[in-house]
């Protein structure tokens, strides 16, 4: 018997364009129905269903019963780090068709259940530079100011194990360089999307920095407007 991973599964499940537009619209980290992710996917509701019956086989979605409706979403956070590391080696032409959408999507967008974008990387460089987290390798840690910058921001304070990093490194599709993922950075997209700092697009993983988020990100992470837009 063999012991090899089943990369074929998984490739086979990556290997529809159709399936891979679902996957990225369950990248925006929300979960979603049936209808709409065939909108996304731009095929039947039927069609779709199959889609989604691959894909969960495959380990990649997972999905819950609420009412009515049936609501899919990726199945963990060790699938979303990898759906956006195999994004590093995709091709990124596309990105030049429509310059409006792509600049939005590279300046903010959600990553599963974190920040990514330009705005995630500077974020990620700010909390080092303030000691907010220490980084020794590709380690993270707790600096000297991650309870001040907690309280001061209002952030609520995630839940960590003895053991367990308050953040990780995750590299970034567009930037190629490191966002947060982990416990802060997920109490971090909750708080600026319930402050009002970031609002979702609807058919967009791409995010909207509102007039209050360019004041927060500057007053607390010492981020200008013209930085962040640059």
């Amino acid at each position: 018997m063999s012991i090899e991973p089943r990369l074929d599964i998984i490739g086979a499940a990556l290997a529809d364009p159709s399936r891979a537009r679902i996957l990225c619209e369950l990248m925006d980290g929300r979960s979603f129905t049936n209808k709409e992710l065939a909108s996304a996917a731009r095929v039947t509701p039927q069609t779709a269903t199959a889609h989604l019956q691959h894909l969960s086989g495959a380990g990649l979605t997972t999905f819950e019963r609420s009412g009515r409706h049936i609501y899919h979403r990726i199945a963990n956070e060790q699938v979303a780090s990898a759906l956006e590391a195999l994004a590093q080696l995709s091709p990124t032409d596309h990105l030049t068709r429509n310059p409006k959408t792509s600049a939005d999507t590279m300046l903010a967008r959600s990553c599963y259940n974190h920040l990514a974008g330009r705005l995630g990387v500077h974020i990620s460089t700010r909390l080092i530079d303030l000691d907010v987290l220490t980084l020794e390798g590709v380690s993270l840690g707790q600096g000297t100011r991650y309870t001040e910058f907690l309280a001061d921001t209002g952030i609520t304070s995630p839940k960590l194990s003895a053991a367990q990093a308050p953040a990780k490194l995750c590299l970034d599709w567009t930037e190629r360089r490191h966002h947060l993922s982990g416990p802060l950075a997920t109490a971090l997209l909750t708080h600026a999307l319930d402050a009002g700092w970031l609002e979702r697009r609807r058919g967009s993983r791409a995010l909207t920095i509102t007039t209050a988020g360019y004041l927060g990100f500057e007053r607390f992470l010492g981020l200008e407007r013209h930085r962040i837009d640059a």
